[in-house]
């Protein structure tokens, strides 16, 4: 039988510390996790402020690092990860420098790299089909709609005419 004890303050201040130090987190992350935890709101707000004070909790940092690996990693665009971040209650300024930091030839090489491998993959009844079917595709992967149509149209454009 599990019992259901109360943390005290400096127990849940080491235990946030043990997973900041373990992997980057945002203060909104801590937050639901001390709220998990059931600590009171009065001492979630002195934790996360020791935990910035500290450096343990550093949403630039957090923001700077999420952007660059869903990038990468995952193949997103900037619009799918500025809401990613918006989700996570990072304010406005840091989600621009930190979409501000993609490079945009490195969006495009994601952008090609991601429609040549759903285009192998869809069945289409006709040309027109297919490039819906891509830009659907580009879009809820989170580039603009311009850039996806400027890229279907650049690398694809003998199929559609």
């Amino acid at each position: 039988m599990i019992l259901n004890r109360a943390l005290t303050l400096e127990k849940a201040i080491q235990r946030a510390q043990f997973l900041c130090a373990r992997q980057e987190r945002c203060s909104y992350d801590i937050m639901v996790k001390l709220q998990q935890w059931q600590i009171p709101t009065k001492d979630i707000e002195k934790i996360i402020a020791n935990l910035l004070e500290n450096n343990f909790i550093n949403n630039e940092r957090y923001a700077n690092m999420f952007a660059r690996d869903k990038s990468r990693f995952n193949k997103w665009g900037p619009i799918k990860i500025a809401q990613a971040l918006r989700a996570k209650r990072i304010p406005e300024i840091i989600i621009k420098e930190s979409i501000g930091g993609l490079e945009l030839k490195e969006d495009d090489c994601a952008l090609i790299y991601i429609l040549n491998k759903k285009a192998s993959s869809i069945k289409a009844k006709s040309p027109s089909d297919l490039k819906a079917k891509l830009i659907r595709f580009g879009v809820s992967r989170g580039f603009e709609y311009g850039r996806v149509i400027e890229i279907i149209n650049k690398y694809y454009g003998e199929i559609f005419e």
